[in-house]
Parts: structure tokens; C-alpha cells; sequence
């Protein structure tokens, strides 16, 4: 029950954080929250004691109930509204939700309080948007103002957990956090168990109980990479590992592996080492930077482009991820080139991929790039053979697209930009595709998901948002075989029909660059 006591008005926002630390604690994380909730105006702070919390319950049976201090079994969540809210605005909470900045819960421990919390991250208001979190989700919180009042409030973000320093480590609060937002996604498990419910570190603890490992699994020293992945099996995902360091050269950078994965709204989880041993990040978004020198300058000072390949991807103009980490808090930024140096050390990616995606981010951009190659190059060659033939017969055949001869010369001169991730064929068809080409699309037949590669040019990729064209992947065929199915570039398309691996080209004589899809 919520009484005239449990509702805290801030009046000075001068010196509200260091009012509210002193109150309910100092922690990193919980001190970061508070900075995020009073950046956007919080004026009211709502409590909710003797709170019966899934996350803290859980910890709470597997492994405070048994020590001899035993802390509370309940704890305490607290609301944030950018408003002011009296006692007799309970009755009719709803009528505030656009104030709502979103929940914490504390466990009653002196330290490591966050047991949980979602938070409405700071908004960028800029034009064009620079900074995207890509990985947030629609979460209700049920307030229960007295025994007959429950009020109804949602709140859009990404789950924060700290890690206990008992049951839970950063990779098992880590592996909570995915199952948390994945629960609520487009991508949520298929599962024998905790069906109903994403895991919490105490069924994380459990799952991988079966794995050998030496090391006690409570209090935890922490998750080997197979125990994470056998964890995300467990849930219902395939997970991807990648391991860098020595001994582990792999071709494509982290940030790039990071960059498909996340655009298709998977977060990803990243260990990182540091002095004392490895810890897990969770990636859930990136800035995006269309004025950056690097992207542009680099190839002409130092005679490659920054991807390291013969175009540009996308992650050009990325300059920092946005994660959560349990020991500093959530929406923190991380620089690209922290991770690019990372890698020399032990950097681990770990993606918690969704079934039956056969063919992997970085397979489907490959595969993208060498159908755009002999795409255009065939192209090339008819629009060149229809052009001698109208000067001969001085009749127009067809009208040579200045948008086609701007995409060749890009591509001669390795400057293409390529963007890649997973997405809803039905999203697609219905939100991303280009006028010209939409019949064909809605008539073409597609899996659940596809991999897309928008294909642009950095003059309109980085001010404009514009792309001039798009390959679309099978991602439950394989590299090894056919796998496309459409390739749109200026002026034409291939559409394939895969029940019949039958091939049509379409003429397009009003094809235009079209916005490429902004990812919210």
C-alpha cells in the first residue's frame, strides 16, 4: 500500500542526486540512474515497499535464505514521474503515463542494490538522429496502490540488472538482460521451459550446472564462453561465438560482427578484458556520426578504406556502441575504437541468434557484395550494347540511367556503402521497399526473416539517408548455394523464384534513390 509518505517531491534539482545516493545509496549504476531520470525532469519519486520482486525472489531462494544473516525476503521498487503527483493522483496513474520515466527495484543489500529496472533512456532530439538504440522494447509495471488499486503504467527501454556478487556475475546478469528484452521482441524464444517467463539469474545459475568446469558455481567466479553459449541453448537461441585475441585472427572486425547482429535488434553481449579478468557488456544501440572525417579522408591518406574491404560498411560511420554494464549503469557509450583494440587481447562477441538463420551477418554481406559486382558489370555491358545499337538505328531502346552510371563509378572506385541486418520479410515489404518496386516485392515469396544489404553511395548515405538499391538473402538457405532473392540496383531487378529457381529481370524506368530504413 502506497501512503502520503511514500510519494518524494524534488524541488531542487541542483542538489536532488546527492540528496537521493544519500537516501537510497551510492552504487554506480543506481547513482547513473538517477542522473538519466533527473536529466529529464524527474519531480516525483512513488515507493513501493515490501515489493515481491521475481529477480530478488529468485536470488533470494537459491542462495540468501541460506546464509546465517539473512537479508529481507521482499525489497523495494521505486517509480520516476517528470511531473508532480499528489496522493490523490494514485486513483488515476494512467492519466500521468507520458510523465513516466520508468522503474528501479532495490534489493536489500547494502551493496549490488539494482535488482532490476527499466529506465527511459534520455531522447535525441537531433535532425538527422545521431544516437539509436536499437534494442528497446514496451514493459508494463503493474503499481499497486492498495489491496483493490492496481494501476496499469508502460514504460519503453531496456532491462538493467546488477550483478549481486554472489549468485550472479556480469555474464549471468548479462545473459538475464537479453532474455528479458528477447522475451518481449519479435524474436522471443520457443522454449520447454520458463515458458512463460524470461530466465533469471537463478535459472541462468542452474542451466549451466551440466557444463564441467571446476570453479564453483556459487557464490560464481564468473562464465567460461561455453557455458554462456550452452545458457542461450538452453533458452531456445543458437548462439554465435567469437573469439579474438592471439592465435584467433579472424577477417572481420568485432565492431562490424556487432553492427549486423544489432541492427536486426539482437543485442549483443561482449566480453571484454581488463586487468582483473573478463567482463560482459551488453551492446543495445550505436551513434551514427554522417560528418565524420575518417570515413571520408582515409582511403585517399592511407590507401584503404576504414572497413578494411572494398567498400564501405556502414560501421564507417559509427562512432560509439551504447551498452549496459552492471558495474556503471545503463545507456553508457563505448568508443569504436576501444573495441577495435580490445580485439589483440581477448575480446569475445556473443550473439544470441534466433533459429533458423543458416547464413551469418557477415556471409549475407559477402554474398551481397558479389551479386551487386556481377549485377552491375552485366549491366554495364547490355546498357552499353543498347546504346550503340540507338545510335545506329536512332531509336531509344532504353534510357541509360545517370543513377546506374553513378553507382558504376562508385563501385569502380571501391566506395560503395553496404548496410546489412535481419529483419521481418512482412516488415519489409510493407514499410522499406520503393514504390517502383513494390508489386514485384509483394508478389515475390520470402521466408520470416530475411537479411537485407542496402546498397548506397556516402554523399547519399551520410546527409541524405537515401540508398539506391538493396540484395535480399535467404537466411535459412546457405553459402554454399543460390541464396538471393532479389537484387535491385538503378534501373532494373532480379527477382528469383526459389520453388521454381527461375530468374526474372525487371526493367524499372522510374527508379529513383529512396529512403534507406531508419532503424527507432
Amino acid at each position: 500500500m502506497i501512503g502520503e509518505d511514500d510519494i518524494l517531491q524534488i524541488t531542487d534539482q541542483s542538489c536532488a542526486l546527492f540528496e537521493l545516493t544519500r537516501r537510497f545509496g551510492s552504487d554506480p549504476p543506481l547513482k547513473r540512474i538517477f542522473q538519466i531520470v533527473l536529466c529529464q525532469d524527474c519531480r516525483t519519486i512513488l515507493l513501493e515497499n515490501n515489493y515481491e520482486d521475481d529477480e530478488w525472489l529468485s536470488e533470494y531462494d537459491l542462495f540468501y535464505s541460506k546464509i546465517f544473516n539473512k537479508p529481507p525476503r521482499v525489497a523495494q521498487r521505486i517509480h520516476f514521474f517528470s511531473c508532480h503527483l499528489k496522493k490523490e493522483s494514485l486513483c488515476n496513474l494512467s492519466d500521468y503515463q507520458e510523465f513516466y520515466l520508468g522503474y528501479c527495484v532495490l534489493r536489500p543489500l547494502e551493496n549490488h542494490k539494482v535488482s532490476a529496472a527499466i529506465i527511459r533512456p534520455i531522447l535525441d532530439n537531433n535532425n538527422p538522429k545521431k544516437s539509436f538504440i536499437l534494442c528497446k522494447e514496451r514493459f508494463s509495471a503493474d503499481i499497486e496502490i492498495d489491496k483493490d488499486d492496481v494501476q496499469h503504467l508502460e514504460v519503453i527501454g531496456f532491462p538493467f540488472i546488477q550483478q549481486d556478487g554472489q549468485l550472479g556475475c556480469c555474464s549471468h546478469v548479462a545473459l538475464a538482460m537479453v532474455d528479458s528484452f528477447l522475451f518481449q521482441s519479435e524474436y522471443k524464444p520457443v522454449r520447454e521451459t520458463n515458458k512463460d517467463q524470461p530466465y533469471l539469474v537463478a535459472n541462468i545459475v542452474e542451466s549451466v550446472s551440466s557444463v564441467p568446469e571446476l570453479q564453483r558455481l556459487i557464490p560464481s567466479e564468473g562464465l567460461l564462453p561455453i557455458q554462456i553459449s550452452e545458457a542461450l541453448k538452453k533458452m531456445g537461441y543458437f548462439p554465435l561465438v567469437y573469439e579474438y585475441g592471439k592465435g584467433k585472427e579472424r577477417p572481420i572486425s568485432a565492431d562490424k560482427i556487432i553492427y549486423y547482429y544489432l541492427e536486426s535488434k539482437l543485442p549483443i553481449i561482449v566480453g571484454i578484458p581488463t586487468s582483473t579478468g573478463k567482463h560482459a557488456l551488453t551492446v543495445i544501440g550505436h551513434s551514427f556520426e554522417p560528418e565524420l572525417w575518417w570515413a571520408i579522408a582515409h582511403k585517399p591518406y592511407y590507401n584503404r578504406r576504414p572497413s578494411g574491404i572494398d567498400y564501405h560498411c556502414s560501421t564507417t560511420w559509427l562512432q560509439n556502441f551504447i551498452v549496459q554494464d552492471d558495474n556503471f549503469g545503463p545507456y553508457l557509450t563505448i568508443p569504436k575504437e576501444i573495441i577495435w583494440s580490445l580485439e589483440k587481447d581477448g575480446l569475445l562477441v556473443i550473439v544470441p541468434l534466433p533459429p533458423n538463420t543458416n547464413i551469418k551477418g557477415e556471409d549475407a554481406e559477402a554474398i551481397a557484395y558479389t551479386l551487386i559486382q556481377s549485377a552491375m558489370k552485366v549491366r554495364k555491358q547490355r546498357l552499353r550494347y543498347l546504346a550503340h545499337i540507338e545510335e545506329q538505328t536512332k531509336v531509344i531502346h532504353i534510357k541509360v540511367s545517370d543513377w546506374f552510371d553513378i553507382l558504376w563509378e562508385h563501385l569502380e572506385n571501391d566506395d560503395l556503402v553496404l548496410r546489412t541486418w535481419l529483419l521481418p520479410s512482412k516488415e519489409f515489404k510493407k514499410k522499406y521497399v520503393s514504390s517502383s518496386v513494390k508489386d514485384i516485392y509483394n508478389n515475390l515469396k520470402m521466408p520470416d526473416k530475411i537479411w537485407l544489404t542496402e546498397v548506397s553511395i556516402p554523399e547519399l548515405f551520410c546527409q541524405s539517408r537515401l540508398r539506391l538499391g538493396e540484395v535480399v538473402i535467404d537466411p535459412t538457405s546457405s553459402k554454399f548455394r543460390t541464396s538471393f532473392l532479389s537484387i535491385h540496383l538503378p534501373g532494373f531487378i532480379i527477382a528469383r523464384n526459389i520453388y521454381e529457381d527461375e530468374q526474372k529481370l525487371f526493367e524499372i524506368t522510374n527508379d529513383m534513390p529512396f529512403t534507406h530504413v531508419m532503424r527507432e
